[in-house]
């Protein structure tokens, strides 16, 4: 019986140090996604990057002139943040294509102005 005893506040107590962490993480995590201001260099960057890997022939994106209607538009959508665009671009969803391939930096340069550029 002591042992069942023992074993039992031993879970409550690694639940107790597990819901700790968990507001910190969710600090941790907000900070991470805080807007960047992307420099002009940064800005021409990116649209290149959108634009070289065909990102521009499914989105509509209208600071880098892309049309497309396949793919949903990021113009005007409130809820894309950086966090759901790196999350795509590495590892598509449905039609969308992964690009995991692409320098993580690029990436994350992709998501920023996606995010700063969306009307």
């Amino acid at each position: 019986m002591i042992a069942k005893s023992v074993r039992a506040k031993f879970a409550v107590a690694a639940l107790a140090t597990a819901a700790i962490g968990l507001p910190a993480a969710g600090a941790f995590a907000v900070a991470q996604d805080a807007p960047v201001e992307l420099t002009a260099e940064q800005v021409d960057k990116a649209r290149g990057l959108f634009n070289e890997n065909g990102c521009n022939a499914c989105h509509l994106l209208a600071d880098a002139e892309a049309a497309g209607a396949v793919g949903p538009a990021l113009d005007g959508n409130a809820n894309l943040d950086k966090a759901f665009v790196v999350d795509r671009v590495t590892n598509g969803s449905g039609p969308m294509p992964g690009f995991g391939w692409l320098d993580p930096a690029d990436i994350d340069l992709i998501a920023d102005y996606i995010v700063q550029v969306k009307k």
